[in-house]
């Protein structure tokens, strides 16, 4: 059933033991069926009523002035407004059903045999308007709270699903069998540079699987990764291929998600002709606050797929963490630019 529709519905029902109370504090005696139209209908009827201008209210002021926004100011305005619509509809009420059985009284003597029961009245008002308030602001917390949870698990769970796509793209059969064959020939023609190649690689898959459950990183540990990977593509491509970096110390210490600069480089070696005669040239420094990882362009005839496949991972994941977009130049060189954050989220 609709939480509007059931808050309708147990209206009416607390409006009759709101009578059922004040009979009994009144006779002393619970009242029986002969009041039902002369006092558990009427009580109904303005229950109702109750209930749907606090619905109104409610409405209203989630639009002016939400929980969320104000909580002080949203709990002042909400119990003043009930306060006075509850005033007008024990006004109407007494003046249809009780003021009507005073016979020839006057106001001001109605006032002087009734005025405790008045005050009770209002006194009554004042607390149900104030639970009403209490408990819809306890409500909306345990309802944002829920939310907030749900938002969080469903948060990690897209976030550990891109990074399980970041770690797939690191372990494709193409890098590791061109590995392998870089290793086999170099056994035979040096077994130094080949010993530690085979390091560099183990360091490159042991860092890809110690860090990539992690939702960001330091900047340094990224680099030191990229230092590692770059090893090995330039002991494959030779004076064909050449890697700087120039990153001021401050900025070191910031973070990255775990293998976004190192698949920016991946894409410059995957998206460009690399010979001795047309050489690719990766720079990795900072600008404002940005990452920049740069190369030259020079395209292959056919290009692969999974470049926009991999910006849209790194874009992704950023999203989880800052509201800076990545920023794309495509014009004298291919120029990514990742917002750094200054703070872990780990």
């Amino acid at each position: 059933m609709n939480k509007n529709l059931r808050f309708i519905t147990i209206s009416p029902i607390l409006g009759m033991l709101c009578y059922v109370l004040a009979f009994y504090s009144y006779e002393g005696q619970l009242p029986g069926l002969e009041y039902k139209y002369t006092g558990y209908l009427p009580s109904a009827i303005f229950g109702f009523w109750a209930g749907i201008s606090a619905l109104l209210i409610g409405k209203y002021l989630n639009q002016w002035v939400s929980w969320k926004q104000r909580h002080a100011i949203r709990f002042l305005i909400q119990s003043s407004s009930l306060y006075v619509v509850g005033l007008i509809l024990i006004a109407i009420y007494s003046e249809m059903f009780l003021i009507s059985l005073r016979g020839d009284l006057s106001y001001s003597q109605f006032w002087l045999i009734y005025n405790d029961e008045i005050f009770k009245t209002l006194l009554i008002l004042f607390l149900v308007v104030l639970v009403y308030c209490i408990v819809d602001f306890m409500i909306y917390s345990f309802t944002q709270m829920r939310e907030e949870e749900i938002k969080s698990v469903e948060m990690m769970n897209n976030q550990l699903n891109l990074q399980f796509e970041a770690l797939k793209s690191q372990l494709n059969p193409h890098f590791l069998f061109n590995s392998l064959n870089t290793i086999s020939s170099l056994l035979y023609k040096d077994k130094e540079v080949a010993e530690k190649f085979i390091r560099m690689f183990a360091e490159s898959y042991r860092f890809i699987f110690r860090q990539n459950d992690r939702p960001l990183i330091p900047l340094e540990k990224e680099l030191n990764f990229v230092k590692s990977y770059n090893y090995l593509l330039q002991v494959r491509f030779q004076q064909a291929y050449e890697l700087k970096i120039n990153i001021p110390e401050n900025a070191l210490q910031s973070y990255v998600p775990p293998l976004s600069v190192q698949m920016l480089v991946e894409n410059a070696i995957k998206h460009n002709l690399i010979s001795q005669t047309s050489p690719l040239l990766v720079d990795i420094e900072v600008d404002n606050n940005y990452l920049c990882v740069k190369n030259n362009i020079n395209p292959l005839k056919e290009q692969p797929e999974s470049f926009q496949i991999g910006i849209e991972n790194i874009k992704k994941r950023y999203s989880f963490f800052t509201n800076n977009s990545i920023l794309l130049d495509k014009n004298e060189h291919f120029k990514v630019s990742l917002p750094l954050i200054s703070q872990s989220v780990n």
